[in-house]
């Protein structure tokens, strides 16, 4: 289990803050949240100082703070917020396994540290654990290397074509859309989606987007 503690849902509205620099990624995971019940995204904020200011105003239980961005990164845009609302619980979101990131937002007071490529399995728990009081840091496996970015090996299994689709898919355009602004036949657009799905293992256009958030894809 990648937990501090086991997670605990309290009959309450859990307020969440998204903080990423990129609008695809905070669309994605904005519709990962708001289909858990009792959870509210409170706002978004592209880059720390716009955290900073987004936190003041909406004061959220939580905050999903990717640590890379331009102009304050999430660690210093944490430490500010821990300063102004101790009470605001963070968990850092990051492409990148390591360990001595996640000590500094332990240090720091962040209350979880989670790789991208496991919101779609651990999103949930996190919040839930977070929430109940508890803290949540993802375990690495005793290969990972410091620094070292998720990737999606299957990924590399698709023809140019079908990474190109699956980008526009992730990106919210329907079938009709996608054969027009290819220049494709909407027949062409589906047999590449069925094999993308089969190759990938993904049974739904969720599936599709949480994919392509957690490996970075949509990046």
């Amino acid at each position: 289990m990648n937990y501090l503690s086991q997670p605990v849902m309290q009959n309450k509205n859990i307020n969440v803050l998204i903080v990423d620099d990129h609008a695809l990624f905070r669309q994605g995971l904005r519709r990962i949240l708001e289909s858990l019940k009792d959870v509210f995204v409170v706002g978004e904020a592209a880059d720390g100082n716009e955290a900073v200011q987004a936190a003041r105003e909406t004061n959220p239980d939580i905050i999903l703070m990717d640590v890379s961005m331009p102009h304050l990164n999430g660690l210093e845009a944490t430490q500010r917020i821990k300063r102004i609302l101790p009470d605001t619980d963070v968990i850092l979101l990051t492409m990148y396994e390591d360990n001595f990131l996640q000590e500094d937002g332990m240090k720091i007071g962040a209350s979880g540290y989670l790789p991208k490529k496991s919101v779609d399995k651990e999103l949930f728990e996190a919040i839930s654990t977070v929430s109940s009081g508890g803290k949540y840091f993802y375990q690495f496996s005793p290969n990972t290397k410091s620094g070292s970015p998720s990737s999606a090996i299957s990924y590399e299994s698709l023809s140019s074509r079908e990474k190109e689709i699956l980008r526009l898919l992730a990106g919210g355009m329907a079938n009709k859309t996608i054969s027009e602004h290819l220049c494709i036949s909407i027949n062409t657009v589906e047999t590449h989606r069925k094999k993308i799905m089969k190759k990938l293992k993904l049974h739904n256009l969720s599936d599709i987007i949480k994919y392509t958030l957690v490996h970075g894809i949509i990046r």
